[in-house]
């Protein structure tokens, strides 16, 4: 699937629960996803090392949290199955995490109607009810059945970004990434024609910045965003996969930004893609790792890892 498994608690754990939003006017060089909150239904549970576990291995469908010290204790609140199989998920600074549907092997329980929304599983109570259908005036079909693919939250601005292939075409990019507004559930703007599937927000320290990977390439572009996190209509292209010696043809489905020892990192991973449906659970094949380069305001490819 394009999600995986992603661990709540690291060494930024407890700042991450108790950062407060950050003005726009005044950002930094900095990371847009610290203030990420762990799920309040999570302590219940009791787990040492509780992670969200997305790949259904088991022919599970939805989210399980997953105890990774002890691998087969794993719990799901009995409405997460409503989605069907899903792909990208994230949190926001309350604990709530926003799930996009994904279609996966057949389309009997990912039909395209319901695949181009959000769904939202409260902090809470874990109970999972639509946060938001996206407008299209081109719905998924039988001939492409994906809508909302990649999520991404950002604290600066409190909105939530999502990727969407509805409507798009083997010869017509029709995608659009939405910035929403998480409180009020309003499209605050768009970044039309871009079939994109990960996404992510860094501050550069000249600007913030939305990247995203291609649907349609190894491409890794990027779009300037104001201070509200509106879109601007220039985008950039920063790198493919394809070029970086021992890189491959895939798509990029994961942008992840991280900080260690006051150096900045991204971490791209690949999937293969094609707008068909995936036949197989097969893991990522690769981790492309960059440092950022802040001299001349650049990432720098660093090397490769494993999932």
């Amino acid at each position: 699937m394009l999600a995986g498994v992603y661990y709540f608690y690291s060494i930024n754990a407890q700042k991450n629960q108790q950062a407060t939003s950050i003005k726009p006017s005044s950002l930094k060089l900095s990371l847009t996803n610290e203030c990420r909150a762990v799920p309040k239904f999570i302590a219940p549970l009791k787990m040492r090392t509780p992670s969200i576990d997305s790949k259904q291995a088991d022919g599970s469908m939805g989210l399980q949290i997953r105890d990774m010290s002890q691998k087969n204790k794993v719990w799901k609140h009995k409405s997460w199955n409503k989605t069907g199989y899903i792909g990208a998920f994230d949190r926001d600074r309350q604990g709530n995490i926003f799930v996009a549907p994904m279609p996966y092997v057949s389309l009997s329980k990912n039909p395209p109607k319901l695949q181009n929304q959000i769904y939202v599983i409260d902090s809470k109570t874990a109970e999972m009810t639509l946060f938001m259908q996206l407008p299209t005036d081109n719905p998924p079909n039988s001939k492409n059945p994906f809508g909302a693919m990649g999520l991404y939250y950002d604290c600066d601005t409190d909105s939530l970004y999502v990727s969407s292939l509805a409507g798009s075409e083997p010869m017509q990019e029709k995608g659009v990434i939405y910035q929403i507004d998480v409180k009020t559930k309003k499209i605050i703007s768009t970044l039309k024609n871009t079939d994109a599937i990960g996404l992510g927000v860094f501050n550069t320290g000249k600007g913030k910045r939305l990247y995203f990977g291609s649907a349609r390439s190894s491409g890794l572009y990027s779009v300037p965003l104001d201070t509200q996190g509106r879109f601007t209509p220039k985008k950039r292209y920063e790198l493919a996969l394809s070029q970086i010696k021992g890189g491959d043809t895939t798509i990029i489905n994961k942008i992840k930004f991280i900080k260690n020892k006051n150096k900045l990192f991204m971490v791209l991973k690949e999937f293969e893609f094609g707008f068909r449906l995936v036949a197989e659970n097969k893991p990522f094949k690769k981790k492309y790792n960059f440092a950022w380069d802040k001299k001349n305001s650049k990432w720098i490819f660093s090397g490769f890892s494993k999932e």
